[in-house]
């Protein structure tokens, strides 16, 4: 494994961990497998690359250990830096500032601390909110830009869904912060398909133990909320039409056929891929230069399932 640097960068009023693969993580790597087996077996070592860096952001409550994975293949090309947003992983946890132009803007702020100039922006989920976001305010700054399984689909077009349910729905799941044990098995028994050491240490790096023994989220309930309420203040669809970059649309969702319609519910997971392909379908006709890659009998979390099919494909579409 390719092991990042963490750091912190202040970002203005807040200040933001981040990780950090580069062309010297890889070298240091090849030259410790290098040393251990034979030089037939193994890939030549990467050469430097004048290729744009590439800017990696989390979805909710998660952190930049999620693009780990990802990052061990882009990372060959690539400068890639992965932050914990505001109030997220091991950055500052202020009162305010949880809406997506704000932690848009810290984004952009770090950047400028870290001497960045363009690059390319990869979201996954709400992270994905945040760099839309970024990229609608900033389009001079953004080369190429990611959606993962973007939340195309605002909560507040979903079928049943009110402003109070949305913003208290993780709630729901407690139970399973009751324990270390029942937190991983909670995880383990939705994510059986793909479960490694790898994503067990991802999803720990989200939580921490209590003094009695519970797990809490690193980020806070009432930051969460914050963030919840800012959604679905959000209004999303207005940003594609001012995307003047390459955007790639990743969904956890298969490529809608002609005749196919909007499911009457948003409940199981088959009715949320199905209005996710569908809503992908609409959006990537709003933007200018826009292609499609769909992960159809996928979770949410592609980059974790599939680390190597995203990775290449991000790969080949920053080369366009």
């Amino acid at each position: 494994m390719i092991e990042p640097r963490s750091a912190f960068v202040d970002a203005d009023n807040v200040r933001l961990h981040y990780l950090e693969w580069d062309q010297t993580s890889v070298s240091k790597y090849v030259v410790r497998v290098l040393s251990e087996f034979s030089m037939e077996n193994m890939a030549t070592e990467p050469e430097d690359s004048d290729d744009v860096p590439l800017v990696l952001l989390h979805g909710l409550s998660s952190t930049a250990d999620t693009w780990g994975l990802v990052a061990q293949q882009l990372c060959r090309g690539h400068l890639v830096l992965a932050f914990d947003l505001r109030g997220h992983g091991l950055s500052d946890q202020p009162d305010d500032g949880y809406d997506l132009v704000t932690i848009a803007e810290d984004v952009i702020s770090a950047m400028a601390r870290l001497g960045l100039g363009q690059v390319a922006i990869a979201g996954h989920g709400w992270g994905a909110r945040v760099a839309l976001a970024l990229t609608a305010r900033h389009p001079a700054l953004v080369s190429h830009l990611v959606l993962v399984d973007c939340p195309h689909v605002e909560p507040r077009h979903w079928p049943g869904m009110t402003r109070e349910r949305f913003i208290h729905e993780r709630e729901i799941y407690a139970k399973m912060f009751a324990s270390r044990a029942a937190y991983l098995r909670a995880l383990r028994s939705e994510m059986s398909s793909f479960w490694s050491p790898e994503v067990e240490s991802i999803f720990l790096a989200q939580v921490r133990e209590t003094p009695n023994g519970t797990l809490e989220e690193r980020l806070q309930p009432e930051y969460q909320r914050k963030i919840r309420a800012s959604l679905w203040d959000d209004r999303a669809l207005s940003y594609y039409g001012k995307l003047a970059c390459p955007v790639l649309l990743v969904p956890a969702a298969a490529k809608p056929q002609p005749h196919d319609e909007l499911p009457e519910r948003l409940e199981l997971a088959d009715e949320f891929a199905a209005a996710k392909g569908q809503m992908v379908a609409q959006v990537s006709r709003a933007i200018q230069r826009c292609s499609v890659r769909w992960m159809p009998d996928t979770s949410h979390y592609i980059q974790l399932q599939r680390p190597q099919v995203l990775s290449h494909a991000i790969a080949e579409f920053l080369q366009t």
